[in-house]
């Protein structure tokens, strides 16, 4: 639990980690939320999961939102309960929440029970940027590979690299290069996600 200042790609991002159901909604509310307030709206998403559940099941530790300059990290493995505010923020059909391998994360169990989260709206990245790039090519590319296509650069040290910390994702505190390298891949996806939308919007208005 905590807040920080990270830089990621060059670009200032305010993070907090919260185990606090109240403070999950008061950030939803005062920091999420607002920065809708676009057409369309893109919001990154991605989890980081423990084999920690029964018979050895993985369970989702670590929920991860980026919009704009700001991520939220959800520690699901010590929140006393998902809030209202949460939820409704997942469900939220006007948000299209990007990622990578989102499908297989969404159907991970949590912590606390039996139950997946939902999030209908949640998209692979790939499969927007080809969709809306029209190029079938980018159906297989990784992160790296669609960061590079829409001119967003990537930190592989930061995120998965050789270098990156090795992060404990059940731990209560985590240092300043442990949670860039927690949000570094969601705020990409927020990045690239943003990208190609905003083409849609311009290609969709511009006069035929």
């Amino acid at each position: 639990m905590g807040k920080y200042d990270v830089e990621i790609t060059g670009n200032p991002i305010k993070v907090d980690v919260l185990d606090s159901a109240e403070l999950i909604s008061s950030c939803i509310a005062d920091f999420l939320t607002p920065k809708l307030q676009t057409e369309a709206p893109v919001v990154g998403l991605d989890l980081h999961s423990s084999k920690n559940g029964p018979l050895g099941r993985s369970t989702n530790s670590l929920l991860l939102l980026c919009i704009d300059a700001y991520c939220l990290v959800v520690q699901l493995k010590y929140v006393d309960k998902v809030p209202d505010s949460l939820k409704k923020f997942l469900g939220d059909e006007k948000i299209c929440f990007v990622g990578v391998d989102v499908d297989r994360k969404l159907s991970r169990v949590m912590p606390s029970s039996l139950d997946p989260l939902v999030c209908k709206t949640a998209v692979e990245l790939s499969h927007l940027a080809a969709r809306i790039r029209k190029m079938p090519s980018l159906l297989n590319g990784d992160i790296k590979a669609l960061a590079k296509e829409v001119g967003i650069s990537y930190e592989p040290a930061a995120s998965g690299g050789r270098h990156a910390p090795r992060v404990n994702y059940e731990a209560k505190v985590f240092s300043g290069d442990e949670v860039k390298a927690l949000v570094h891949d969601a705020y990409v996806c927020y990045k690239i996600g943003r990208s190609v939308v905003e083409e849609l919007l311009r290609d969709s208005s511009a006069p035929s």
